[in-house]
């Protein structure tokens, strides 16, 4: 049982009173959600992202961006985005950009490759350096030095210095988590990930870590189902974890869906509302990261109009609360 004396006294110290650093929450259903805009040296008023963006990468911090060739021009070699609720106003400017004084965080990142698919050309930028306003500056000193002394488990990756908070501020957008099916015909494999989107209509990517026993199978059997859950299989998403570190098992030590994927044959996760068969075609490393590259086979809607599972951090959730935005969440 949690004391209460214990939580008002944490909530003091380090101003979080969420128990848990990732917080389930349904992708579509935030009020007043966050909102990604972008600026540079030439792009001084705000182009909006926050759809259009993709989150791909905590070690360093990935984030890509989209364009259709012949339609738009090419992306600076830094550029800033910045994170608010309201519609981006140039009246300040915060290292050197143009920014917006009611922003509640900004990230300044420089491009580290570019990637061709078709007509699409992905930009990819690296994290330089990230602050925000999600809890106040006391409190984020404190965090850091109890952050100093903490143990990490065996397999956790270390986040040193300013990019913990470049993590935390890319995490104050719902992150979908999807499950990712993979199979050699009898025997499969299903694990969650949330570092992935589509490249437009006809293509893909997902990041995985270098190394990584999922990462082998993947690129192992190049075919895979990805699958978007809905908020109530929650717990069972991030149960599925520990399948990271492991290869391909029994069909039947899995929950799995009544029907498989159309064109692969393969099984799908109960909680499935909507799924992609993909087929890998390339790769680069960023960091710990694998970026992999997909054409898009099929996409099938199984429960249309679900909600749909996504997380965030702690603090966003915790600045959401101090500032009185209704937030339905869920903790495991």
């Amino acid at each position: 049982m949690r004391s209460p004396i214990k939580d008002d006294l944490k909530r003091i110290l380090t101003g979080i009173s969420i128990p848990q650093e990732y917080v389930c929450v349904p992708s579509n259903d935030l009020m007043f959600p966050m909102r990604v805009y972008l600026t540079s040296v030439r792009l001084t008023e705000g182009l909006e992202v926050t759809k259009t963006h993709l989150f791909l990468g905590y070690k360093p911090l990935v984030i890509a961006l989209n364009h259709e060739q012949g339609r738009v021009g090419s992306y600076e070699n830094e550029i800033c985005l910045h994170f608010g609720i309201e519609p981006f106003e140039a009246n300040t400017r915060w290292q050197d950009y143009s920014a917006d004084s009611r922003s509640v965080a900004r990230l300044v990142c420089r491009k580290t490759a570019i990637k061709h698919l078709d007509k699409n050309v992905l930009y990819l930028f690296e994290g330089v350096h990230g602050g925000h306003a999600l809890i106040r500056p006391f409190h984020q000193w404190i965090n850091r030095q109890i952050e100093k002394t903490r143990v990490r488990r065996e397999g956790n990756i270390d986040l040193p210095g300013n990019l913990y908070d470049q993590v935390r501020i890319a995490y104050s957008i719902p992150r979908k988590i999807s499950i990712v099916t993979v199979s050699n015909g009898q025997l499969i494999n299903m694990f969650p990930t949330d570092l992935h989107g589509a490249i437009g209509e006809t293509f893909y990517c997902g990041s995985l870590r270098v190394g990584g026993e999922v990462n082998r199978l993947i690129e192992e059997y190049d075919k895979i189902v990805i699958s978007d859950i809905n908020c109530d299989w929650y717990r069972q998403a991030y149960a599925l974890g520990k399948n990271h570190m492991k290869g391909l098992q029994p069909i039947r030590d899995f929950p799995v869906y009544d029907d498989t994927s159309e064109k692969f044959g393969l099984p799908l996760p109960e909680g499935v509302v909507k799924y992609r068969e993909l087929k890998r075609i390339d790769s680069i490393d960023l960091g710990i990261h694998r970026i992999h590259f997909y054409s898009t086979v099929s996409i099938h809607s199984a429960v249309p109009q679900a909600n749909t599972l996504a997380h965030i951090h702690q603090y966003y959730l915790q600045w959401r609360k101090d500032h009185g935005l209704q937030t339905s969440y869920l903790l495991r």
